[in-house]
């Protein structure tokens, strides 16, 4: 039986040529206030260091406890927390506090990282990345139960530490991974983890082969834990929505190739010899980027398009990316939201 779908907001927070920062926080807070009032499911804020055009939002947790102050509903998610960057305990009680500023509102999206300044601003070998995930994890689970902590890794040990506040929600606000791999997507099946991905970090190929794999190992699980995060922009006119959304779009892909593009580097690697996806995304036309990455377009086009994305992957929430690159002006996003709302969310099922 066909379900309505959820539909999350994403923000990343890019910083473009002649942007402020005090108003892209304005406006974030003011887009997830807005979401609220009318009927998303979810926001999710994305933690990013040390390259402001490509976000100025190293702390979600932070941003999302002023977000929570004024919002009643709406689900507050990182879109991720980089777990191998942060000291597992302190990440333990900031995500206890903003569970309970926001009444169990919170939802934790977690990921390894893969961007190579911020490994380095940080002075964190980027090789211990997947390591210094699983430990953090463990202990942030652990600190969140309310015996004390003791564990003993290779890069964190505690012992009898008794973390407080504890979280509302028990044994812990929910997981979920941010899943640009095969090993991750194994990952969040042998944990029962809800995931989500893009078509920006995958290829549809490798996207219809890791959410298939997800179905079959979790049968049971409802289609929300499966989420698919893409930019999205509606206009009553199909042309208008792509032409406002263009600069913005276009400006996001070629910050996020040349970030790519440092970090394949700084790792002595080629710029010759890119690896596919980041070469598919260094070459993308506009028009290949709206096909292939997003649902820009009227009611009808964005409809159509989430709908077969759903039928596709079997995914039930949709990180929607309502200013993807950080230009499109407050008041078109804003717009393009309430008519999502009204003419594209009510339709979309999986």
């Amino acid at each position: 039986m066909a379900v309505q779908a959820e539909f999350g907001l994403f923000f990343q927070l890019p910083q473009a040529d002649g942007q402020d920062v005090p108003s892209r926080y304005r406006d974030t807070i003011a887009q997830v206030v807005h979401g609220d009032r009318i009927g998303w499911n979810a926001a999710w804020l994305a933690e990013m260091h040390f390259v402001r055009e490509f976000s100025v939002l190293p702390s979600p947790i932070v941003t999302m406890a002023a977000a929570a102050a004024q919002t009643e509903r709406i689900t507050l998610g990182t879109g991720v927390t980089l777990v191998p960057l942060l000291d597992p305990i302190r990440a333990a009680e900031d995500a206890a506090t903003l569970d309970i500023i926001s009444n169990g509102r919170l939802e934790f999206g977690v990921g390894r990282g893969s961007i190579g300044e911020h490994f380095a601003g940080f002075n964190v070998d980027i090789a211990d990345r997947g390591a210094r995930f699983d430990e953090a994890i463990a202990v942030i689970q652990q600190a969140w139960r309310p015996e004390p902590l003791n564990f003993q890794g290779r890069h964190f040990q505690y012992r009898d530490v008794q973390v407080v506040p504890k979280p509302i929600q028990q044994p812990g606000p929910p997981l979920r991974l941010a899943a640009n791999s095969d090993e991750s997507f194994v990952r969040a099946c042998a944990e029962q983890w809800r995931v989500f991905a893009s078509p920006i970090t995958a290829f549809s190929d490798d996207l219809d082969r890791r959410f298939a794999m997800y179905h079959e190992a979790r049968p049971d699980a409802p289609a929300s834990d499966a989420g698919l995060l893409l930019p999205v922009h509606v206009h009553e006119s199909s042309e208008v929505a792509k032409e406002q959304a263009r600069t913005s779009l276009m400006n996001y892909l070629k910050v996020v190739t040349d970030t790519g593009i440092r970090s394949w580097t700084r790792a002595g690697r080629s710029r010759d010899d890119l690896p596919p996806l980041l070469a598919r995304n260094r070459s993308l036309s506009y028009d290949e980027a709206v096909d292939q990455l997003c649902a820009i377009g009227n009611p009808d086009e964005v409809t159509a398009k989430l709908n077969a994305l759903a039928e596709r992957y079997g995914t039930g929430h949709f990180l929607t990316w309502c200013n993807a690159g950080g230009i499109i002006p407050h008041d078109q996003v804003t717009r393009s939201m309430t008519l999502f709302m009204q003419e594209c969310a009510p339709n979309i099922t999986v």
